[in-house]
């Protein structure tokens, strides 16, 4: 495994983070998590919305009978539309501490922005959640640059702690249609800008393209079986599936890169594509979503492969 720190954080954290939101009973849960911190894992994402709580009650259990909380790094997401609102943040976040058996959470995100809202009143409530200690550090999942950039300006001047996370979708495909409603890619080159210079720290979601870097004919299943799925998405939606959110022809020219550097460096192109955004030069950690210990495994190579700064630029058309 490989670590990094987020500033305020006093713990190293995996550079992969497992999602938590696919698991559904505890033997098979905690048979992969056991597994994960066996391979030196130890972060994981959790949101008040996944499973309708479940997800976040099947952690708490595993980790009280494991008795290893000391040992992880939680990550809690709460305030999702339409309860993207400063109160929504406090109520599911004593929803969510219950259900995670655990009085703090060392990372809370917001898991959507609300625009009518002027971010004082969520920065405000923020460090309001800070002092009381129920959260660590706090960050915004699916924020533009320039409201992420508008707070902490407003925490500068005003004296708060800021957002120290950005967790948007930064995969080395670039994002062409929304997954869902109100999601957000950090892959522009003035969003990297900034997170280079301030070394922002970055959490990534689908940050291998859902299968976007696959051989082709896989791609196209993973689309069709998505597309079929209606709990996906809400009648009227597009397809959250890999062709429908990412294909166009500068992503099908990264992905040749891959396939293209996978073969010179003797590994698969979805590695070179998971281990992209976790060698950019600032905190940049990766959420993958296993649901079993072989997915992990796969996962797992992305950490064997180093990519220089050339090579970085060279996957993202950046040559």
């Amino acid at each position: 495994m490989k670590y990094d720190k987020i500033d305020g954080l006093n713990k190293d954290i995996s550079k992969l983070i497992m999602g938590n939101d696919n698991q559904t009973y505890f033997d098979e849960a905690a048979k992969l998590w056991d597994h994960w911190m066996e391979v030196g894992g130890n972060a994981f994402d959790t949101a008040y919305i996944y499973g309708g709580g479940s997800m976040e009650k099947l952690l708490g259990e595993w980790h009280r009978k494991r008795d290893n909380l000391n040992d992880l790094v939680i990550v809690a997401k709460g305030a999702h539309t339409p309860n993207c609102d400063p109160a929504s943040i406090s109520s599911q976040l004593t929803e969510s501490l219950d259900r995670l058996q655990t009085e703090t959470a060392d990372i809370y995100i917001m898991h959507r922005d609300n625009k009518d809202i002027p971010v004082d009143e969520f920065m405000d409530v923020l460090n309001d959640e800070k002092n009381k200690g129920r959260i660590n550090i706090f960050g915004g999942s699916n924020w533009t640059l320039d409201r992420f950039k508008e707070a902490n300006d407003w925490a500068e001047k005003n004296e708060k702690e800021k957002l120290t996370i950005l967790n948007n979708n930064l995969a080395l495909s670039k994002m062409i249609r929304p997954l869902w409603d109100g999601c957000i890619s950090s892959n522009d080159d003035e969003t990297l800008k900034y997170l280079e210079e301030t070394k922002t720290a970055h959490l990534s979601w689908s940050s291998q393209g859902r299968g976007y870097f696959l051989p082709d004919e896989i791609t196209q299943k993973i689309e069709d079986k998505i597309t079929a799925d209606e709990t996906y998405r809400k009648p009227g939606e597009h397809s959250s599936g890999p062709l429908s959110c990412y294909d166009s022809e500068d992503n099908r020219e990264r992905k040749k890169r891959t396939f293209q550097l996978a073969s010179e460096m003797g590994t698969e192109s979805q590695n070179i594509a998971g281990a992209w955004p976790i060698n950019l030069k600032f905190p940049s950690f990766a959420l993958i979503g296993p649901r079993t210990s072989d997915e992990l495994d796969s996962s797992l190579k992305n950490l064997d492969v180093e990519l220089s700064e050339e090579k970085v630029n060279w996957l993202n058309l950046k040559d």
